[in-house]
């Protein structure tokens, strides 16, 4: 009896172990491929939190997407994100970035870091910070639509010249993005391509100037991308909670 009990609490575990959360979803619309329409609205966007760095920073001052919400922190990574503190209006207290997002009662949550950690990671380090990310967004927001874009490269200037690397680093990342939104049940929207040129890197016209940063010509393109690719948020009667 023991011994029954024994294999069945390591069958479990074992079962455990392999595990992958997986975001919630609209099941006339599978994850990760959303196919382009028609631009969405103003309304799409209201119920939307955009999480990111610096560069989400740069979207939410242009004011292309003026009913959405956003979160963000200079330098903030997937490793950084659940590290980071927010103060609200209101509290006396530092909120965590899930904590902040949480206000705006988010149905649908976009995921945009740039490139923090690759430049100094191989694809595969900063790929293991995301899964970690994704645990934690699923964990926090079950209920909501999630969106991952893919990171733009940098110029060559900056890459080549100043931080040594390849765009090889960037599109293998992107690749592995693909297959990490397909495994947990996130739609994924391309910025990589959408910015980079033919050689892999980002097109003068597309920087602030720093080589890394993007500009309002990329981010109009990246909203316009964003645009036409949303996913209905499921009725009631399809969404039980």
């Amino acid at each position: 009896m023991i011994a029954a009990l024994l294999l069945l609490m390591l069958l479990s575990s074992a079962l455990g172990e392999g595990t992958v959360l997986q975001a919630y979803s609209n099941p006339d619309v599978p994850a990760p491929f959303v196919p382009e329409h028609e631009p969405e609205g103003d309304d799409y966007f209201s119920d939307a939190v955009f999480i990111g760095d610096s560069m989400m920073e740069q979207w939410e001052v242009s004011g292309l997407l003026p009913t959405a919400n956003f979160v963000w922190k200079v330098g903030m990574s997937a490793m950084s994100v659940h590290r980071k503190q927010f103060r609200a209006a209101g509290s006396s207290g530092k909120l965590t970035t899930y904590e902040y997002a949480a206000r705006y009662n988010p149905k649908k949550i976009y995921v945009w870091l740039g490139g923090n950690g690759l430049d100094k990671k191989v694809s595969n380090n900063v790929l293991a910070d995301y899964e970690t990310l994704a645990d934690e967004l699923i964990e926090h927001f079950p209920n909501a639509l999630i969106y991952v874009i893919s990171p733009p490269p940098m110029t060559r200037k900056r890459m080549a010249k100043e931080d040594k690397l390849t765009p090889g680093r960037y599109s293998a990342f992107e690749s592995k993005l693909r297959e990490l939104a397909a495994r947990r049940n996130f739609y994924y929207i391309d910025g990589y391509h959408a910015i980079a040129g033919e050689d892999g890197y980002m097109p003068v016209q597309f920087t602030t100037g720093d080589g890394y940063h993007v500009n309002r010509a990329a981010i109009t393109l990246l909203t316009d991308l964003v645009r036409a690719q949303t996913v209905p948020y499921p009725t009631h009667e399809e969404n039980p909670q």
